[in-house]
């Protein structure tokens, strides 16, 4: 078994160890994400905000992965859940875990940060770029979603790669945030998305919330898309949907 793949047998563990533990690691995970990636953005340098997101997912899997699976994103639990990586159960106390990291991880930066400087990056908030339709951003971060979450799916959860999961999973966050943050900001992570809209909600000078389902569809349809293709044509044998007799 993956040491980055522990809840798929649970081998009598307890409850707390199977579900709480992990769940607590999603939530500092994912609070240190985003405090960064936030805190990132007001270097205004598209290359730098990719860095440090993509290094921070990276040492974080690489921490934290033994014992939650380094999810840090609900889509990306979405994503692993459906490939019978995750259990049921531990992907909703995962989701509110990430959910409520992302929070206090963008209350963080709203504490530090000056409030001019908080203001003038939106809180790291995410908005659609200039002239770009929902519908399109919507497949932007689908498209995004779907290179992050098959790349966990092919490094973290397929254990003949986990080796490569942590610098995988990185340079695809850094990848996506290259290629995407002038359209939609290259979200891929509800979560990263729904913590700084609402620390920033209270400042009320830019509406983040016009286009917020946009952050939680693109990466919800990529995540299914990316399940669904590697179950049924790049899985190792064992977990491939239509396994050869």
């Amino acid at each position: 078994m993956s040491e980055f793949e522990p809840l798929i047998n649970h081998g009598g563990r307890s409850f707390g160890t199977r579900v709480i533990r992990p769940a607590l690691a999603e939530f500092v995970g994912s609070t240190v994400f985003v405090f960064v990636g936030c805190m990132a953005v007001q270097t205004k340098d598209v290359g730098t905000i990719a860095l440090a997101h993509g290094l921070a997912i990276a040492l974080l899997i690489a921490g934290l992965g033994k014992i939650s699976g380094g999810h840090f994103n609900p889509a990306v639990t979405l994503g692993v859940t459906l490939s019978g990586g995750c259990s049921i159960v531990a992907s909703i106390f995962y989701f509110f875990s990430q959910i409520l990291g992302g929070m206090v991880g963008a209350a963080c930066a709203l504490a530090v940060l000056p409030e001019s400087v908080y203001k003038d990056i939106q809180g790291g908030a995410h908005t659609l770029g200039p002239g770009v339709y929902p519908g399109w951003a919507i497949l932007a971060e689908g498209i995004l979603t779907f290179l992050l979450v098959f790349t966990v799916l092919l490094t973290a959860v397929d254990e003949e790669n986990s080796s490569l999961a942590p610098l995988a999973i990185g340079f695809a966050v850094a990848v996506d945030i290259i290629a995407g943050a002038k359209t939609t900001g290259a979200s891929m992570n509800p979560a990263r998305s729904l913590g700084p809209a609402v620390a920033y909600s209270k400042y009320l000078e830019v509406n983040v919330w016009e286009h917020h389902y946009v952050y939680w569809s693109g990466p919800t349809a990529g995540a299914i898309v990316a399940a669904v293709v590697y179950k049924i044509l790049f899985a190792s044998r064992r977990r491939l949907l239509f396994r050869e007799r």
